[in-house]
């Protein structure tokens, strides 16, 4: 199976089967989707591509992944199937896209930590991928958010197959929050939808912050990494507010009227 374009399986619903309450799973479905849809209103998405995946609350061995076809604009909590490490859907309708599978299951399956994780080629972060200096994260109190906690990784290609898949998954090691993605995007890891989105969204102020400092042409100020640290501490407590931040999005995408289920 994961040697095609796209899975071609379609289960019935088996959420009952799955050792987690429905609630739980619709909960979850509804908050990835409502995630899509508010980083579609911020422009993060590029075309029907990118995905973003969360482990099944209380399973290690499955996680929920947006199926292929639908724009992030319209994307809703059937949208989102349920997979395993072997690329079943084993709950959910639709299919799965190769490398974002390779991509998602690679990191699950390499720090089960990572509840969420979040890939996307948004502009200003992606545009930094491309330079040799990426993100500097000692000029803007929001790039302080990921100062010791960013990787990096040189290109290779289309994650087609599980060895690339987990050559990304790699770079995604302990204590990491951020994986730029040299030449294609970046990886955001968060603890749960609204950590994930919190780093997702500050990610990218701090990315446009840089860029447009940079066309400036002046000399960038970089402050010491006594402060840089002190401030990037400071971010990982701010983080506990990150479901306020989702739930005002949320509120956002329902003054859109925008409704995810």
């Amino acid at each position: 199976m994961l040697d095609v374009l796209l899975t071609d399986v379609y289960p019935v619903d088996m959420t009952d089967v799955l050792g987690v309450s429905h609630d739980v799973i619709a909960r979850a479905k509804h908050d990835l989707a409502a995630a899509f849809r508010a980083a579609a209103m911020h422009g993060f998405n590029e075309g029907i591509d990118n995905h973003f995946s969360l482990a099944v609350p209380g399973r290690t061995d499955l996680f929920l992944l947006n199926r292929f076809g639908p724009h992030w604009s319209e994307m809703t909590s059937g949208d989102i199937i349920t997979v395993d490490f072997d690329g079943n859907v084993v709950d959910g309708h639709g299919h799965w896209e190769v490398t974002a599978f390779m991509i998602h299951r690679g990191c699950h399956r390499a720090r089960p930590d990572a509840q969420a994780v979040f890939h996307t080629h948004m502009p200003y972060a992606s545009a930094l991928s491309m330079t040799a200096d990426g993100l500097n994260t000692r000029i803007h109190q929001n790039s302080m958010y990921f100062h010791n906690r960013m990787a990096r990784l040189a290109y290779g290609g289309f994650a087609e197959g599980p060895s690339e898949g987990d050559r990304i998954a790699s770079a995604v090691t302990e204590g990491a929050i951020l994986v730029m993605l040299d030449n294609h995007g970046v990886i955001v890891i968060g603890n749960d939808v609204a950590d994930a989105w919190h780093k997702l969204y500050f990610l990218e102020q701090a990315a446009r912050l840089q860029v447009l400092a940079q066309s400036t042409g002046s000399p960038l100020i970089e402050v010491s990494e006594e402060v840089a640290q002190l401030t990037a501490d400071s971010w990982h407590r701010e983080a506990e507010n990150a479901p306020q931040l989702f739930a005002a999005v949320k509120r956002q995408l329902g003054w859109l009227d925008v409704n995810v289920d």
